[in-house]
């Protein structure tokens, strides 16, 4: 008797630890961390025909990494130019400077938009530098964090550069 009953429970038990792995987790029961970035203030400097504008995205979570994070870079303008952009990061121990992407796009006179994902680990904060390199005109670069599924992102994160003539 005291068997059937031990092996009854075991039985039960069996089956609701079954029934536990099998059931698919809900999505929208998790909750995803917010995350918050700042853009700093971009800094220009002219050299000749190429312009530089300089400016970091810092994230205020402690915690949280640039992993997996989209961002998407917008090119527009009323003439033809070229654009280099440029994006690194620094450890804060180590004096070596680490590229995650580096690229040339022609702008030629649609709009043109590159989403490029952070897939590096990296606490703290990437440095973007865009160079244009235009004889005429005034490009346009549009610079945004897009959400992703690892956290919500607190606000929109987006800043327009405007190069100076």
């Amino acid at each position: 008797m005291l068997l059937n009953f031990i092996l009854f429970v075991v039985a039960i038990s069996l089956i609701f630890f079954l029934i536990h792995q099998i059931k698919k987790p809900n999505i929208n029961d998790y909750i995803k961390p917010v995350c918050i970035f700042i853009i700093s203030k971009p800094v220009f400097e002219i050299e000749g025909k190429t312009r530089i504008a300089k400016y970091n995205v810092i994230s205020k979570n402690k915690n949280r990494y640039f992993l997996d994070f989209p961002i998407a870079f917008k090119f527009y303008s009323k003439e033809k130019f070229r654009s280099k952009i440029k994006i690194t990061y620094k450890i804060p121990a180590d004096d070596d400077i680490n590229l995650i992407y580096d690229k040339l796009v022609e702008f030629e006179d649609i709009l043109q938009e590159h989403i490029y994902y952070i897939n590096d680990i990296i606490i703290g904060a990437i440095n973007i530098e865009i160079y244009t390199y235009s004889n005429y005109g005034k490009p346009t670069i549009g610079f945004e964090i897009l959400s992703n599924n690892l956290c919500e992102i607190s606000d929109k994160h987006k800043i327009e550069i405007n190069f100076p003539e």
